[in-house]
């Protein structure tokens, strides 16, 4: 396993025509109803062969709007206030 991947993570690309991106997830993220339905996604179109990393027929951006909302949400119930602000 990469040195960058730690342990308690794993990593799926996103693979929508010629679009692809690398991401490192929380295994954590494996209770999420719309991770596991891209999860689904990937054995129809991929079935249980894949070697290496998983691929995710998805945008990029899809898995990181299901990532970004679900920290938010984590972010909520842990009593985070959860504005946009940049940090300078």
């Amino acid at each position: 396993m990469p040195k960058e991947v730690r342990e308690g993570y794993f990593t799926v690309f996103t693979v929508q025509g010629k679009e692809t991106q690398r991401f490192v997830i929380e295994l954590d993220n494996l209770r999420d109803p719309a991770i596991l339905s891209l999860l689904e996604q990937a054995q129809e179109e991929y079935g249980f062969e894949q070697k290496g990393a998983l691929s995710i027929p998805c945008r990029p951006q899809e898995l990181q709007k299901i990532l970004d909302d679900r920290k938010a949400k984590h972010a909520v119930a842990e009593g985070w206030p959860t504005t946009n602000a940049t940090i300078y």
